[in-house]
């Protein structure tokens, strides 16, 4: 890495790769503690998330939700 220089393509790519990398193993991390969640649930236990934690569930779900809709919602779209 001692040739790539900081703002050059071959720099912003290699950080490209790098949070890439870094989003997908957060994701699993963020799915095993869904999963664990949705074990809790079926068993009748409490799961210990806060106000704040279970908002900020809320919004990343809705976001992930119009995201993979089109994220166009200020016209009514037909789903297949």
């Amino acid at each position: 890495m001692d040739d790539i220089h900081v703002g050059s393509p071959q720099a912003i790519a290699e950080m490209n790769r790098r949070h890439l990398s870094i989003a997908f193993r957060m994701q699993a991390v963020a799915v095993a503690a869904l999963e664990e969640w949705e074990r809790k649930i079926a068993a009748g236990e409490p799961l210990n998330v806060s106000a704040e934690d279970a908002k900020a569930l809320l919004d990343a779900g809705r976001e992930m939700e119009r995201s993979a809709l089109g994220g166009d919602f200020d016209s009514p779209k037909k789903l297949n």
